[in-house]
């Protein structure tokens, strides 16, 4: 009797558990049949992902000598000297599950090494001569997204995203596309500008991007537009929401507020530039004496 008790109790816990197994191999079945098994030591795999790293970085070192030499030459591409290695700390910090894996993707991972290997191929620097950079680098992220997912597994990219993901600001931005942002910084600095000269009451005509004073005037050009210092606000506010933020919503809200603060500060920036001409001094000077007087007379 005693023994009949046990295994009527034993046998629903047991149906349960299989159960909650065969559910959450369900819910997880898309990701397990990606994933394999790893059939070798994890020593190996280690070894295997280093040199297919180096193979990778050998492959396109004439690329990388580019995009250094890019660096150098543009200020607001000075930040890509700085992501490999902030990836790669990323990347650090979840060693341990990284190295514990005991699983890899070959066939996906084959997948994106195969087209990065494309990518490369098929950016003609004839065809492609502004962009033919931002291809090739973005072909060598998609390889590396490649060599890890074939080495480690598509379930572990989840827990280290944001360090995978992070090697896309490697990529020079399109010249189609800087030249939208660089506008659209432009703008929005022209406008904040007139109106902190509003607000400041200093007199001042403007026609476009140009703000004619009393004796002299300002030009609000592609070089005013601050994206240099707006590209290195988003990074850091991406970077300091991952490390001290646990809310989706407030990450989104720090990046959010990124934009605003960098045409407001350049804004600030022209306008305190302004003020060390004696003329824009004295103009300002002459306005606040002015609403002091009317003031005055009023009360």
């Amino acid at each position: 009797m005693p023994l009949s008790d046990h295994l009527s109790i034993t046998a629903p816990l047991e149906d349960k558990t299989h159960a909650g197994e065969r559910a959450n191999g369900l819910e997880g079945g898309p990701i397990q049949a990606l994933s394999q098994p790893l059939p070798f030591s994890m020593r190996t795999r280690n070894g295997l992902s280093l040199l297919l790293l180096l193979a990778a970085v050998a492959w396109f070192w004439h690329p990388l000598v580019s995009l250094f030499s890019l660096t150098q030459q543009q200020e607001h591409y000075s930040h890509i000297v700085l992501i490999p290695w902030l990836s790669l700390y990323v990347l650090y910090l979840g060693r341990k599950a990284i190295f514990a894996s005991r699983e890899w993707s070959p066939w996906l991972g084959s997948l994106l090494i195969g087209l990065g290997a494309l990518g490369y191929w098929s950016a003609d620097a004839a065809i492609f001569a502004p962009d033919h950079l931002s291809m090739t680098i973005l072909a060598l992220v998609v390889m590396c997204w490649g060599i890890f997912v074939s080495c480690f597994g598509i379930a572990l990219c989840r827990k280290v995203l944001f360090g995978l993901l992070f090697l896309l600001f490697m990529v020079p931005i399109p010249s189609f596309l800087l030249e939208a942002i660089i506008g659209f910084l432009q703008r929005s600095s022209a406008e904040a500008t007139d109106i902190l000269f509003s607000l400041l009451g200093v007199p001042v005509f403007r026609q476009g991007f140009v703000f004619s004073l009393s004796n002299f005037t300002i030009h609000v050009a592609e070089e005013c537009s601050g994206i240099r210092s707006a590209l290195s606000l988003f990074i850091t506010s991406l970077v300091a929401g991952h490390f001290f933020l646990r809310s989706a919503w407030m990450k989104g809200g720090l990046v959010a507020v990124v934009v605003p603060l960098a045409i407001v500060k350049n804004a600030f920036r022209i306008v305190g530039l302004s003020f060390l001409l004696p003329g824009c001094y004295a103009d300002l000077r002459k306005s606040w004496a002015t609403s002091h007087l009317i003031d005055r007379m009023l009360s």
